[in-house]
């Protein structure tokens, strides 16, 4: 199947978003909000997209795929143009919550589908490649918005940006096909087996729901508490900034290789790896504050949170039936964004000791993680019940005992 029309939807979108992420703050502080107030109208983006992620996810298992993700993506290049027309901050905030609504369904509708199309053997590489254009059009996005911020007004540049949303949904209703060629699930000898997968699949689902949380919880606290004790350790605003784009080069381009390592060696060693990669980052963060102790950090930090990005990713699709796959994906999103909304705030709180103690509080969950990718190793199902499957995975287990 040819998936260049969605890796073409998936970095043209994910370049509009990063555009406004330039955008709408500017534009709101030109409206006279405070830092507060902008503060508030990207949280409801963030809040409504907390919400609406398992909506998503049960309309994409209902209805289809391609349909879901389609109309999310034309929904989205409505609510954008609506920002120039409106005056008064709390409309921003709801238009942004609104966006945030919309947008839901391109972070959880495009890794249901994947799931559908592909073999556990290949889903961790596939999962890699879409992870790492995804943080292509972030990484692009910002630069371009801030270039047509000098150039444009504030309307044409939305305009701009709702055009390339509704792009994306005419290559997704014409371009993306999805029709699956999974292998289907193999029928098991007994309700016993049955049972037993079904129990494995629960407790490698919540591990999964747990890695993601923390991922978030680290990006979290890198882009709040770290670029606020950066800023004043090196006094030099680019420096921070060319700080923040190493830590995401590190972890978009090492999804790929994440993907295949987790394919190769399984999900839960894949996990530990990159749970490791997290506590000697922040442990970095730690010694005399420098800008190359501080790059060098960022790095391996940004290099182990991508790899969450993946592994666990591929973990919860290994183990969830295609008929709840959206469904569970929308709980799985909801759930790192949980962790996003909770790093700055238990960072912000453990910085009121010392500005060393936010990067303590990660490298503790780091290891905390660590252990629950062991006790997953742990978890070896009969020889009889996984024949042609990875140790530590159980592929198509029903989630329902």
């Amino acid at each position: 199947m040819d998936l260049r029309p969605l890796y073409l939807a998936l970095i043209i979108f994910t370049m509009s978003m990063g555009i406004l992420s330039i955008v709408i703050p500017l534009y709101s502080y030109g409206l006279g909000a405070d830092s507060l107030a902008v503060g508030l109208i990207i949280s409801a983006h963030a809040i409504a997209h907390i919400l609406a992620s398992p909506l998503w996810g049960r309309a994409s298992d209902r209805v289809g795929r391609r349909l879901s993700l389609g109309i999310g993506m034309l929904l989205s290049s409505v609510t954008v143009p609506l920002y120039p027309f409106v005056n008064d901050l709390g409309f921003l905030a709801v238009i942004s919550f609104l966006r945030g609504i919309t947008d839901a369904s391109f972070w959880i509708v495009p890794w249901a589908l994947i799931a559908d199309l592909y073999t556990p053997q290949e889903l961790g590489q596939v999962f890699g490649k879409v992870g790492m254009i995804q943080g292509i059009g972030f990484i692009v996005g910002p630069f371009f918005g801030g270039f047509l911020v000098s150039q444009l007004s504030y309307p044409n540049i939305f305009y701009m940006s709702s055009a390339f949303v509704l792009f994306t949904a005419l290559l997704v209703f014409f371009g993306v096909d999805e029709k699956s060629r999974v292998l289907a699930e193999k029928s098991k000898g007994s309700s016993e087996i049955r049972l037993e997968s079904g129990a494995m699949a629960k407790k490698s689902l919540a591990i999964a729901y747990v890695d993601t949380a923390l991922s978030g919880l680290f990006l979290g606290v890198i882009n709040s508490q770290f670029i606020i004790h950066a800023g004043e350790i090196l006094r030099k605003e680019y420096l921070v900034g060319f700080l923040l784009t190493s830590y995401y080069f590190a972890e978009t381009f090492i999804q790929p290789l994440a993907g295949r390592l987790s394919d190769m060696f399984g999900r839960h060693r894949t996990i530990l790896f990159a749970f490791i990669m997290c506590a000697i980052g922040f442990l970095a963060l730690l010694v005399p504050p420098s800008f190359v102790s501080f790059l060098i950090a960022t790095v391996i930090v940004g290099m182990g949170v991508g790899m969450l990005y993946i592994a666990p990713s591929a973990l919860v699709m290994d183990v969830t039936p295609p008929s709840q796959r959206g469904l569970i994906v929308g709980f799985y999103s909801t759930v790192w964004g949980i962790g996003f909304f909770l790093g700055p705030l238990l960072g912000g709180a453990a910085a009121i000791y010392s500005d060393s103690a936010p990067y303590m509080l990660s490298t503790i969950a780091s290891a905390m993680g660590g252990i629950l990718a062991l006790i997953g190793l742990m978890w070896k199902p009969k020889k009889n019940t996984a024949e042609n499957l990875n140790s530590d995975l159980v592929c198509g287990a029903p989630l329902l005992a």
